[in-house]
């Protein structure tokens, strides 16, 4: 397929590329003009690996590990009480503990500026490695997904990546991972006061999160207009995907080259026929996973 190299000519992929080329065509009725023409991906897998754990979740247990040795008084609550007792299954329900990850996230990143936080996630890419590939988080970005960023922009798309983790954290990675300005990130926010000349970061999010309905919240707060396209992967993405235009699901369904799981994507799955949504699968549309 010469549009997309890194896809297989499958029928997720033509079904992608004939969504795309009716919102490009003035004689089609799914036509949507340039100014209206926005992407919005999600980013936990869809554009780059989520498994074993998020990114931002490795970035923020450091930082968790080090205020429990500072203050082993901490362990008395949660989520410093599973890391302190390695209690893993706590952690694989991280979604239903949102609440009190966001308050300690907040609270572990409070007091400094977005330059000095952004320094400690630049800090953490440049010695991270995913937890069982042993390679740099860079090389665990989806290389279609990649390659599909580019192809939108060339179709005159402007594409928005929105994560249900934090906008800040992605920021600082977006144009080196996925050549999109950090402007165009949208993401749950740590809360940010002035002080004496300069921001700093408080101990709390601003809520709602980027997530479920805090997805199409967030977008139409930052662009005033609906998605032409939406692209995502779980049951959080569910309410952005039927916000879009046109909704993609991307399926984890590839345990070879990537992880095979539906974990998370239950009330997305079931939803698909009956919201008419695109789907890719990852084994079927996917020429290839990470590395161009």
């Amino acid at each position: 397929m010469s549009s997309l190299k890194l896809w297989n000519d499958s029928a997720g992929t033509r079904a992608l590329l004939a969504a795309i080329d009716q919102q490009v065509d003035p004689d089609h009725p799914g036509f949507v003009p340039p100014a209206g023409r926005s992407a919005a991906i999600d980013n936990d897998g869809t554009l780059w690996c989520e498994k074993p754990m998020y990114v931002q979740i490795d970035f923020v247990l450091r930082r968790w590990k080090e205020r429990l040795l500072a203050d082993p008084g901490l362990a008395a609550a949660q989520p410093y009480k599973a890391l302190a007792e390695r209690d893993l299954a706590w952690f694989s329900q991280i979604q239903e503990q949102m609440p009190v990850v966001l308050e300690a996230i907040g609270d572990a990143f409070s007091g400094i500026s977005p330059e000095q936080y952004a320094e400690q996630v630049a800090a953490f890419f440049a010695q991270a490695l995913h937890p069982i590939r042993k390679v740099p988080y860079q090389q665990m970005v989806y290389s279609p997904m990649r390659e599909l960023i580019d192809y939108l922009r060339a179709r005159q798309y402007r594409v928005y990546v929105t994560t249900g983790g934090e906008r800040d954290f992605v920021r600082v990675i977006s144009v080196a991972f996925y050549g999109v300005p950090p402007e165009d990130v949208i993401g749950t926010a740590g809360d940010l006061e002035y002080a004496n000349g300069d921001l700093v970061r408080v101990a709390r999010m601003s809520l709602p999160a980027n997530e479920n309905a805090g997805k199409p919240v967030h977008f139409h707060a930052r662009t005033g207009q609906r998605p032409a396209l939406a692209i995502g992967n779980s049951d959080g993405d569910f309410e952005m995907l039927e916000y879009a235009r046109v909704g993609v699901v991307l399926r984890h369904d590839d345990a070879d080259r990537e992880f095979a799981y539906n974990d998370g994507a239950e009330r997305v799955r079931r939803a698909t026929a009956e919201q008419k949504w695109i789907t890719l699968s990852m084994k079927e549309d996917f020429a290839t996973v990470f590395g161009a």
